[in-house]
């Protein structure tokens, strides 16, 4: 007879999940939700549609405010702390303090007669009102849809009729990259030029008292909405009118669609990811307890952007669990910044865990090999843990969190569509060739398939795939885009197809070794990108690269690097694009460690010496993006794509090497 463990026990759930996978959940539901109409079903299904908790009735705000503010013990505890180290503010909230906060910011939508069946567009500075408008949403019912910042008009327009949002909520400014950004300028123009119209618009408006920043004269030329909304002022008419906050909620259906997401877009591919009220309480809760927090006085860093999934599964799984979250405006992806905001955060904060990318740890690694500078200015000892996860990451990255940070290292796989750790490693192994293994999440049965649809034996790579059902946090469609939805169950029956390419080894251990579209043919051998890559970053010159295959009339493919310099390393001087010799020594320092690790096939045929790369906003290279703009003559970028004059720059580049 299983029961779900507490304090958690991978080998007890898991058996439990594969045994009675319907006890399990109804178990996992009744521990984590607070349901104000139980549920009929567990589960039913008519395939790739799964209905969870059919029948039942929950608040998603209600399950990380309300049930915490009920607590004595938890009511003052610090929910959220914004940190902003570039104008030195730090803004702290409690539970009780976040939730009349949120309770005063529902009243405003329903004053505006947002209700249950509305869509709500956030496009907002990395701040706490964001947060407070999507949990308000939450708590009327409403679907709130958050878009990162840096949209351009077309893409805007393209969401604003999409998603015909009754309502959009917006910053005028924000901080990102140690500068003023504006969200009101292109929005403007996107809701003259869109054919959908919303009702209102809501301005957050920050002036220069607010950011503390120096420079009023770019605040207050920033474009206003016209008629917009000021979001201090709608707040303030409520207290003027004595209204009362909306400390009542709305009880909604379990399948009721809580949210819409999107992906990176390192394919170039656009879907919009809906997700449920039931599903989402549910599946972020056990895999935030099951994965990332095991203790109640957790405190978390995100310094992810609001518009990213792993910013919503930090949030609503450490306010689910009454934790504490630390949340950044600004930007410490920037090499200089790992070295001072990060670090220099965990220690103001006492931080316990905080996931990251790879490319933080590896900016580390080639200029703080020993951790030495780090450890002499910050005091760490409160971080246990740093997850790493958004990319296949090589060995020398948790063995520098482990053996350097003295920090357990962790990795997590997951994707958008999943809305949680897909596997994970309960038990870090590293392989032979550099793969992290890790385990399935409690629940899940993945499997590795052929092209062909075979499933293989260990140790061969070929496509993940997860075995249907899929947990409730998981897609529910894709909005207005069924085929795409669909597209993702079709080509292995009875699994979803993660796109990604895998292994299982003998003690069902999985690797993840690349994208499925980021392998190549070379010279009659299927190629995998990211392990060039891997090869390439352990030269020390070498901060960031990027291999993507150059089509040949006579080998198919051939792979190239761009290469990103380690500009405190004083030998970086000397290379450029024009310093031939120099270019053709590195080139064959770096085919030497690739013929090492791989073989010849592998090996660049050339190298290309590049500012920077271009990113996602989730810090990810889009690798098949960046081979299509140099392999086609005629490919155009999307209006959506960032860093499109790095694209330019690179392209530039390539052709003077041709």
């Amino acid at each position: 007879m299983f029961k779900l463990s507490d304090p958690f026990d991978y080998e007890n759930d898991c058996k439990y999940s594969q045994i009675n996978p319907i006890s399990f959940w109804d178990e996992v539901a009744k521990k984590y939700a607070h349901w104000d109409k139980m549920y009929d079903k567990v589960y039913s299904s008519d395939g790739m549609y799964p209905d969870w908790f059919k029948g039942g009735e929950l608040n998603t705000c209600y399950n990380v405010l309300d049930k915490h503010v009920k607590n004595p013990s938890k009511r003052d505890q610090d929910a959220l702390i914004y940190e902003c180290p570039f104008i030195k503010k730090t803004i702290k909230l409690t539970y009780f303090q976040l939730y009349e906060k949120v309770c005063e910011f529902s009243r405003v939508l329903l004053n505006l007669n947002i209700s249950k069946n509305d869509n709500v567009l956030i496009y907002m500075a990395n701040t706490l009102e964001p947060i407070i408008a999507l949990l308000s949403c939450a708590r009327i019912g409403a679907t709130f849809i958050v878009l990162y910042d840096g949209y351009p008009v077309k893409s805007l327009i393209d969401r604003i009729d999409t998603f015909t949002p009754k309502l959009i909520i917006t910053s005028n400014c924000g901080i990102l990259n140690d500068e003023i950004i504006t969200f009101t300028s292109d929005l403007k123009d996107a809701i003259q030029l869109s054919t959908f119209k919303p009702n209102h618009v809501i301005t957050h408006f920050r002036n220069n008292e607010d950011i503390e920043f120096n420079d009023s004269i770019i605040i207050g030329t920033i474009p206003i909405i016209p008629n917009t909304l000021d979001w201090d002022k709608e707040i303030q008419k409520i207290k003027d009118n004595n209204q009362k906050p909306f400390y009542e909620y709305v009880p909604v259906e379990s399948s009721h669609p809580l949210s819409i997401y999107f992906p990176s877009g390192t394919s170039g591919n656009y879907k919009a990811i809906v997700r449920s009220n039931g599903g989402s309480i549910v599946g972020l809760a056990y895999s935030w307890f099951s994965c990332i927090s095991k203790k109640d006085e957790t405190v978390y860093l995100s310094h992810s952007s609001i518009g990213w999934a792993t910013f919503h599964l930090g949030l609503f799984g450490s306010l689910g669990l009454g934790n504490t979250m630390v949340m950044f405006e600004g930007d410490i992806m920037k090499p200089i910044h790992y070295e001072h905001y990060l670090w220099a955060t965990i220690e103001k904060h006492k931080i316990n865990t905080f996931l990251t990318s790879p490319k933080t740890i590896r900016y580390l690694i080639k200029n703080d090999p020993d951790a030495s500078k780090i450890k002499s200015k910050y005091d760490l000892s409160s971080l246990v843990s740093i997850w790493t996860s958004g990319e296949v990451i090589e060995q020398s990255i948790p063995e520098y969190i482990e053996s350097k940070l003295k920090c357990r290292s962790s990795n997590l796989y997951g994707q958008t569509e999943s809305g949680c750790a897909l596997l994970f490693n309960y038990k870090r192994i590293i392989t032979k060739q550099n793969n992290t293994l890790i385990n399935p999440t409690p629940f899940l049965k993945p499997s590795i398939f052929s092209e062909d649809g075979i499933e293989l034996p260990e140790n061969q790579v070929g496509e993940v795939a997860f075995k249907l059902p899929l947990p409730p946090s998981f897609a529910t469609t894709f909005y207005k885009n069924e085929l795409l939805y669909k597209k993702m169950f079709n080509k292995f029956p009875g699994y979803y197809n993660s796109g990604d390419l895998g292994f299982k080894n003998e003690n069902d251990y999985y690797g993840i070794v690349s994208r499925a579209d980021d392998q190549i043919n070379s010279r009659g051998f299927y190629v995998l990108l990211n392990e060039i890559e891997t090869s390439i970053l352990k030269h020390p010159l070498v901060l960031e690269c990027c291999s993507i295959g150059i089509h040949h009339q006579d080998l198919a493919n051939v792979p190239i690097g761009l290469l990103v310099l380690n500009q405190q390393q004083p030998d970086n001087s000397s290379l450029s694009s024009s310093s031939s010799s120099s270019l053709i020594d590195l080139k064959n320092q770096i085919n030497e460690i690739i013929k090492n690790d791989m073989d010849y096939y592998s090996e660049l045929s050339k190298i290309i010496i590049v500012p920077q790369l271009p990113k996602t906003k989730t810090g990810k290279i889009p690798r098949q993006i960046i081979s299509k703009f140099l392999n086609e003559p005629n490919y155009q970028l999307l209006d959506s794509t960032f860093d499109r004059k790095v694209f330019y720059s690179i392209k530039e580049l390539y052709e003077k090497n041709l």
